[in-house]
């Protein structure tokens, strides 16, 4: 199953991510702060459940940490890179999707890259990144220049491209797209900001290159259990297949129904 699939077969089972906030799931989301893994009960996951669900434990920092969907497909995009293609989380916020990303994948290539000193992620970041990390294969690095230079020539096969606010995400967009391999998936995290899914259709309508949309996934106010803060996937069909036209507008993306 690929990751196209993957994305289709995901479902929720109480909450659906377009549902307002009620009282049953303002408790869910008070007992998600608490740390109870509601998400885990109410997400279907479509392959290798129990596998997953064990791999993914401890992987979510805090309430406001990503929930097992997305969790889930980023583990499962990185298990499936080729022996030569990276993952790379261009951002990394609380750390949770680098956590996701390598854990069991203990063989791929894993880069974060953060703009901080590493003991601004936090104790409980650093810990479990300790845990699960492979040290000749999952690293953070300062700055994107950083983690091109760790990459060897390597190509991304997979990259979270993520930010506080939508205004980085067009320059990490950019900075991404050369070193991406072909038939490579950008996963752009906060895809519940309209700007953001702007900013995303526009980097694909502006290239040379040619992409498909598999994925605009936004949730309600109960995001806690489903989407968190919404994820909008892109992939690359190939390099160079579509030109600009005489305006200096690309065509536009490739639609695919999103799961």
């Amino acid at each position: 199953m690929d990751l196209p699939q993957y994305l289709q077969g995901l479902s929720f089972r109480f909450v659906e991510p377009g549902q307002k906030r009620t009282l049953a799931s303002g408790v869910a989301a008070a007992l998600m702060g608490l740390r109870v893994p509601l998400d885990g009960l109410n997400t279907r996951l479509p392959f290798d459940r129990s596998d997953m669900r064990r791999k993914l434990r401890r992987t979510r920092l805090g309430a406001a940490g990503r929930p097992l969907a997305i969790r889930a497909i980023l583990n499962r995009g990185v298990a499936h890179l080729s022996e030569r293609e990276a993952f790379v989380a261009f951002g990394l916020g609380n750390g949770d999707a680098l956590l996701a990303a390598i854990a069991g994948n203990r063989e791929k290539l894993c880069i974060g890259v953060q703009e901080c000193a590493p003991h601004e992620l936090g104790d409980a970041f650093l810990r479990r990144f300790d845990e699960l990390a492979n040290g000749e294969c999952h690293f953070i690095e300062a700055s994107f220049r950083r983690c091109v230079a760790r990459l060897e020539n390597r190509p991304i096969g997979l990259c979270f491209v993520s930010a506080n606010s939508h205004e980085p995400i067009a320059e990490r967009l950019s900075d991404c797209e050369p070193h991406l391999a072909e038939n490579a998936y950008l996963l752009i995290d906060n895809g519940n900001c309209a700007r953001t899914r702007q900013t995303a259709l526009e980097f694909v309508a502006a290239s040379r290159n040619q992409y498909r949309v598999l994925m605009d996934a936004r949730s309600a106010e109960t995001c806690a259990l489903t989407w968190g803060r919404g994820l909008f996937v892109i992939q690359l069909l190939g390099r160079n297949a579509v030109g600009r036209s005489v305006t200096g507008h690309g065509t536009s993306p490739v639609l695919v129904p999103a799961a």
